[in-house]
């Protein structure tokens, strides 16, 4: 998606926003219609859905404007440091835990950051010369990460959401406010010829494409391996950087994309040290149940002692504790 945007140099930034999701907007309400669902989703969660597009379209508006107006692959690595600023934002505005390979992943992010921007005072201290990015790039880039991570606390705050209906609103709000910004940036509008038909459809069809199978994978593998995975698009950058576009890549970029990257790896040991700390409930007593306070199962364990624990963490356990639940409810 990124590479094609890059491609497509002859496109204004919300007119590329508008033609996505045009295109968009035809698949995901046709989806919709097929499978007999509401196009404006639940009457309760309307206003979360209105604001997800919103917040849609302003990153996918920066992250065009990044990519137009910097190297690919450094437009793409500061954009991903969206999971990290979700990690804290989760932990300020939604009360979840934020632990020490949290910080460590937000410190190396952080600098990443600034080893791909240079800003020239840092430099300056250290005694590099180096020349930095487009200052307007850099500042779309961390604005789209920005809004990709308000997009995703929506989105888990929101967890009954149908993604199709969420993505329809992204499409739709974004059709309607990119003549907006269109007006607001001066730019005019282009009708495509020849082959821009056929990648502007490929840019809204791999984008709901991609969307699909980013939560096949969350259905079916874990947060942390998934979001090592989706770093897999920074490695691609680099390529169709250097080898495409002949860009060079410089080694303080090159570094600070590995520092940002690093947070896949994190991802994986978090979700590493919480398989190893979880209690494998298949060796307790089929009588080791016997109540529960405030929605946690008190457990009697082999040795005698009990402990309180959730019955999410395990199959077994939740249905054992079913009737408990129910009649302490």
């Amino acid at each position: 998606m990124a590479l094609i945007v890059k491609v497509l140099d002859e496109f204004g930034t919300f007119e590329l926003v508008f033609w996505r999701s045009f295109f968009m907007t035809i698949g995901t309400t046709t989806m919709l219609i097929l499978l007999k669902k509401s196009l404006l989703g639940p009457p309760g969660r309307r206003g979360i859905l209105i604001w997800r597009g919103i917040a849609g379209f302003g990153f996918m508006s920066a992250f065009y404007y990044a990519i137009k107006m910097m190297k690919l692959s450094d437009a793409i690595v500061i954009t991903y440091t969206s999971p990290v600023i979700t990690g804290v934002g989760a932990a300020l505005l939604l009360g979840e835990k934020w632990g020490l390979l949290d910080a460590v992943g937000s410190t190396l992010c952080l600098v990443g950051v600034v080893l791909i921007s240079k800003p020239s005072f840092v430099m300056t201290l250290f005694g590099i010369t180096a020349t930095p990015p487009p200052l307007n790039g850099t500042i779309g880039a961390l604005v789209s990460a920005l809004l990709a991570s308000s997009v995703y606390l929506l989105l888990r705050k929101a967890k009954d959401l149908d993604p199709i209906v969420s993505v329809n609103y992204f499409a739709v709000i974004g059709m309607i406010l990119s003549p907006v910004g269109m007006a607001f940036n001066s730019e005019t509008m282009h009708w495509p010829e020849g082959f821009a038909w056929v990648q502007l459809s490929l840019l809204a069809g791999l984008s709901v494409f991609g969307q699909a199978l980013m939560n096949i994978g969350l259905a079916r593998e874990s947060a942390g391996k998934a979001t090592a995975m989706n770093y897999v698009q920074v490695v691609f950058a680099y390529v169709y950087q250097i080898y495409i576009f002949h860009h060079e890549c410089d080694t303080l970029s090159v570094i600070g994309a590995v520092l940002i990257a690093s947070w896949g790896a994190i991802a994986l040991a978090k979700e590493a040290m919480l398989k190893s700390s979880a209690t494998d409930f298949s060796a307790f007593p089929e009588n080791s149940l016997p109540g529960v306070e405030d929605g946690l199962v008190r457990l009697i364990t082999p040795g005698g002692g009990t402990r309180l624990v959730t019955p999410g963490g395990s199959p077994a356990l939740k249905e054992a504790a079913g009737p408990l639940l129910k009649a302490n409810a």
